[in-house]
C-alpha cells in the first residue's frame, strides 16, 4: 500500500510515479543547458527526490482518498490539524552523510529548498511537526520502497536547525545565489512534472534560420548585426536608427541560448512573434508568446483552439525564445515568495529590451535593478535602442553592471554607403492648430500626432468643420473592435513600397501616441506637439520611415508657449512627461531649430540634454531612483503579490452604454458562458475575447467623475471577482469622449 502512496488525485498518480517525473525533466533541463552557474547538479537531484515523500503522512493521505472516494487509513493523531508535506520532507534526509559529502551550506540549502517549496511560511511551532514525524511518518518507511533513492532507515529531526534563518540572507552572496537556483529551479522542475509539460526546449536553429533568412532576402549581416554576434558573450548596449535591422541583430547576439525579447506595447510583441514563425522560421513549439492577452493571441493564431500544453509551457517559461512584456518576466524583483524560479530560469538566460525609452521612471527603475540581479546571477542582456540618453548610463554604471557599447551609433545607410537621412524640421511656437495643416495637406498623406485624446478629438472636429472630407481619427478610447478595423486601415494608407506609396491618397490622420511604436506607417508629413525628445524622435520615424530625404518640409514641431503648454503638458503631477524632461526638451529642439536633422543629430541632441548633471534635480530622476532604491531595500518575502505589481495599472476596463445596448443579445450570451461551470477553458476564453471586444480602458479619474455622476449603469459580472462597468459617455465615430461640464451639470440637475 505504501508504494502506491498517492501525490496527487489527477489520475491517481503516486509520489513514485510523480518523482519520476520530477527525475525526467531534471534530466532534460541538464542535457538542454549543462552549464549553468552557481548550481550543484547533485544537490538538485536531491531535493526533487526527496521533495514529496512528506506526503506519505496520514493526513495528506486520507485527504486525498476521500476525494477519490476510497476508504481513509486509521489516523492515531486526531483531530490534529494537517502540517504542509514541504515541512516534513526533510526529515528523509541522510543529514550527515550530505554534509559530509556536500558540506554544511549545501545541506542547508537542501533542506530550505525541499522545506519552503510550496511557499508557505515558517512555523512557529516545531513541536506538531516533529510530533507527525515520530508517531505518524515513521510507521511508512520500512514499507516504502524507491529504487529511485537510498532507503531510508530512520527520520530525523534534527534538520530544524538547517531552517532556523532562512535563506537568502546577508550572511554569504555565494550561499544566496546557490539556493536560488535550487529553490527555483526546484519550483520549476516540479511545475512541470505536475502539469505535464517539458520543461526546457533546446534552442539549436536560432543562428541558422536568421543567417537563412539574410540569404532568402539576398542580404548578409550589417555592421551593427555582426556587432552583436560578435559580443554575444557580454551585456550589450547598441544604439542604431530605426529601419536598420535591431531584431535580426538581437538574434544572432541571443544564438543558440536560451532567449527573452521583451517590448512595452503588446501589439508590437505580437508582431515580433509573427515575424519569427513567417519570416525567420523559428519553430512554432519552441517559441512563445508571453503577455495578458496570450491566450487569446494564440487562438486566434489556431483557428480559434488553445492548444494547453503550447500556453502552459509559455507560461512556465519553457519555450526557447520567448517574446514577452516586461511584468511577465521581471517581477522577481519584489521578491515574493516563489520569486526564485524566475531568477533561477534568467541566469542561463538572455535578455533583449527594446525600447526602452518608452517605459515610465519608476518601470525603469525596476527593469534596471532586475538587470544588475540578472547579471549577478550568470544571465545576459542587450539593450537595443534608436536613442539611450545618458542619465542610463549613469545609472547602469552606479549599479556595476558592466556593458560593452559600440564606439559610435549605428546609422542607416543607403546602397552608395551614405547615411540615410530622412527629416527636414520646422520649429513652431504656437500650440497645435489646424491653420497650416488645411493649406499644405493637398496630395499628402498628412500624420498628426498629438498628446492626449481630447486634443486629437478637438482637431478631428475643426478639421471637419472646415470642411475637409478625408480626416480620421485613432487613439487609445476605441473599443477594441473599432480598433482593430483603424489599425488595418491607417497601415493600409501608411504602407510604402520601395519609396511609393501603395495608396498615395490625400488624408489626414490624427492621433495619439499610440501610433509612435506600435504600426509600421510611413506618411509623407508629421505635424506633432512637442512631449520629449525620445517621443519626439519616434514620432518622426512615421513619416519617410523608408526613404530618403527630399528638399522639403516633413515634421513640424509645436513647442507651444509659456502660457499654452501643449495638450497633456503641465508643471503639476498629472503632466503625462515630467515637466523637467519637457523643458529640457524644449530647450534641446529651439536650440537646434529649423532644417534638416539628422539620425546622428538626433542622438547627439539625447547625449547632450538628457545627462545625470541636466536631470539629476527632476522628478524623473527621482522616481527611477526611488525605485532602484525600493528594489535595493526590499527583505526577501516581505511583499505579498497584491502589494504591488510592474503592470502600470491606473485605468478601468469599460463599456461604452451605447456599445452595450446595440450588442445586448451577444454580450449576455458571452457572459452566460463565461459563468457557466460547465464552460471548457477554451470557450471561457473565447467568450471572454468576443466580450472584451466591446470594452476600452479610461483613467482611473475619468471611471471616478463618471461613478460621482451617476452615469455607471450597470456593471457586468465576470466569474466571481471581474466586472465590467457600463459607462454612459457619448461613444461615436470619434471615440469615447468625456461629458463636458454642461452634461454633466445636466445630469446633476436630475437629482436636485
Amino acid at each position: 500500500m505504501v508504494n502506491r502512496a498517492l501525490a496527487k488525485t489527477k489520475d491517481e498518480e503516486t509520489i513514485i510515479s510523480h518523482t519520476e517525473a520530477l527525475l525526467y525533466n531534471f534530466r532534460i533541463l541538464k542535457s538542454t543547458y549543462p552549464k549553468i552557474k552557481n548550481l550543484n547538479w547533485k544537490i538538485l537531484e536531491l531535493a526533487c527526490e526527496y521533495h514529496d515523500l512528506g506526503k506519505l503522512n496520514t493526513k495528506f493521505q486520507n485527504k486525498l482518498l476521500e476525494k477519490l472516494g476510497y476508504e481513509k487509513l486509521k489516523d492515531g493523531l486526531g483531530d490534529m490539524n494537517e502540517i504542509p508535506h514541504g515541512y516534513l520532507s526533510p526529515s528523509f534526509l541522510n543529514l550527515k552523510k550530505i554534509e559530509d559529502e556536500f558540506g554544511k551550506n549545501n545541506l542547508e540549502i537542501l533542506c530550505q529548498a525541499i522545506f519552503y517549496h510550496h511557499n508557505r511560511e515558517k512555523p512557529n511551532d516545531f513541536k506538531n511537526i516533529k510530533r507527525i514525524i515520530n508517531e505518524d511518518l515513521f510507521k511508512y518507511i520500512d514499507e516504502f520502497n524507491y529504487d529511485g533513492i537510498e532507503k531510508t532507515t530512520e527520520l530525523n529531526t534534527k534538520y530544524w536547525k538547517h531552517i532556523k534563518e532562512r535563506l537568502p540572507n546577508e550572511n554569504s552572496e555565494e550561499v544566496n545565489k546557490r539556493f536560488i537556483m535550487i529553490k527555483g529551479l526546484l519550483n520549476k522542475i516540479d511545475y512541470a512534472a505536475s502539469s505535464g509539460v517539458l520543461i526546457e526546449h533546446k534552442n539549436n536553429e536560432l543562428i541558422e534560420n536568421t543567417y537563412k533568412f539574410f540569404e532568402r532576402i539576398n542580404s548578409s549581416p550589417n555592421k551593427l548585426q555582426k556587432f552583436m554576434e560578435e559580443n554575444k558573450d557580454n551585456n550589450v548596449v547598441a544604439i542604431a536608427s530605426t529601419g536598420i535591422g535591431k531584431t535580426e541583430g538581437a538574434l544572432l547576439w541571443i544564438g543558440d541560448n536560451k532567449g527573452f525579447f521583451t517590448l512595452p506595447l503588446r501589439v508590437s510583441l505580437n508582431s515580433i512573434y509573427d515575424r519569427m514563425k513567417d519570416k525567420i522560421k523559428f519553430s512554432e513549439e519552441k517559441l512563445g508568446l508571453l503577455h495578458s492577452e496570450s491566450a487569446s493571441e494564440y487562438m486566434k493564431r489556431n483557428d480559434g483552439h488553445i492548444d494547453k500544453e503550447h500556453l502552459d509551457e509559455t507560461k512556465q517559461l519553457s519555450k526557447a525564445l520567448t517574446i514577452c512584456t516586461l511584468d511577465q518576466l521581471l517581477d522577481f524583483v519584489f521578491k515574493f515568495e516563489g520569486f526564485e524560479l524566475k531568477l533561477a530560469t534568467l541566469s542561463y538566460s538572455k535578455v533583449i529590451i527594446d525600447e526602452i525609452q518608452m517605459y515610465s521612471p519608476e518601470m525603469l527603475g525596476y527593469l534596471l535593478w532586475a538587470l544588475k540581479e540578472i547579471d549577478n546571477m550568470g544571465g545576459k542582456f542587450a539593450i537595443v535602442t534608436a536613442t539611450f540618453p545618458p542619465i542610463l548610463r549613469s545609472f547602469i554604471k552606479n549599479l556595476n553592471i558592466n556593458i560593452i557599447e559600440a564606439n559610435k551609433p549605428f546609422l542607416k545607410e543607403s546602397k552608395s554607403g551614405e547615411t540615410f537621412e530622412r527629416h527636414r524640421m520646422k520649429v513652431i511656437e504656437e500650440k497645435i492648430n489646424i491653420d497650416h495643416i488645411k493649406n499644405n495637406y493637398k496630395g499628402k498623406r498628412v500624420l498628426v500626432i498629438v498628446n492626449t485624446v481630447k486634443e486629437s478629438q478637438r482637431l478631428y472636429n475643426e478639421l471637419l468643420e472646415s470642411k475637409i472630407k478625408e480626416v480620421h481619427i485613432f487613439h487609445s478610447k476605441f473599443i477594441k473592435n473599432d480598433r482593430s478595423i483603424i489599425e488595418e486601415e491607417i497601415l493600409a494608407v501608411g504602407e510604402v513600397d520601395n519609396g511609393i506609396a501603395k495608396r498615395p491618397e490625400e488624408t489626414i490622420w490624427i492621433t495619439t501616441q499610440v501610433v509612435e511604436a506600435s504600426l509600421d506607417i510611413d506618411f509623407d508629413v508629421l505635424y506633432t506637439e512637442l512631449s520629449d525628445l525620445s517621443g519626439l524622435f519616434q514620432r518622426m520615424g512615421r513619416v519617410y520611415r523608408n526613404r530618403i530625404l527630399d528638399k522639403n518640409i516633413n515634421v513640424y514641431v509645436y513647442i507651444g508657449t509659456n502660457e499654452q503648454l501643449p495638450s497633456g503638458i503641465t508643471r503639476k503631477s498629472k503632466s503625462i512627461i515630467d515637466y523637467d524632461i519637457f523643458k529640457v526638451s524644449k530647450s534641446a529642439i529651439r536650440d537646434f531649430g529649423n532644417g534638416e536633422i539628422k539620425e546622428i543629430d538626433k542622438m547627439d541632441m539625447i547625449n547632450k540634454y538628457f545627462t545625470e548633471e541636466k536631470l539629476k534635480r527632476c522628478g524623473y530622476y527621482t522616481k527611477v531612483n526611488d525605485a532602484i532604491n525600493f528594489c535595493e531595500s526590499l527583505v526577501e518575502y516581505s511583499l505579498n503579490k497584491g502589494d504591488v505589481s510592474l503592470r502600470e495599472i491606473n485605468t478601468i476596463t469599460v463599456i461604452p452604454k451605447i456599445i452595450y445596448e446595440k450588442n445586448l443579445e451577444s454580450i449576455k450570451e458571452y457572459i452566460r458562458i463565461y459563468n457557466l461551470n460547465e464552460s471548457s477553458n477554451e470557450n471561457r476564453v473565447k467568450s471572454r475575447d468576443k466580450i472584451s471586444g466591446f470594452t476600452l480602458s479610461i483613467q482611473e479619474l475619468e471611471f471616478e467623475i463618471a461613478k460621482k455622476n451617476y452615469l455607471i449603469v450597470e456593471k457586468l459580472k465576470l466569474g466571481k471577482y471581474q466586472e465590467i462597468p457600463v459607462i454612459d459617455f457619448p461613444y461615436n465615430e470619434m471615440g469615447l469622449q468625456r461629458p463636458t461640464k454642461d452634461e454633466l451639470n445636466s445630469v446633476e440637475n436630475q437629482f436636485v
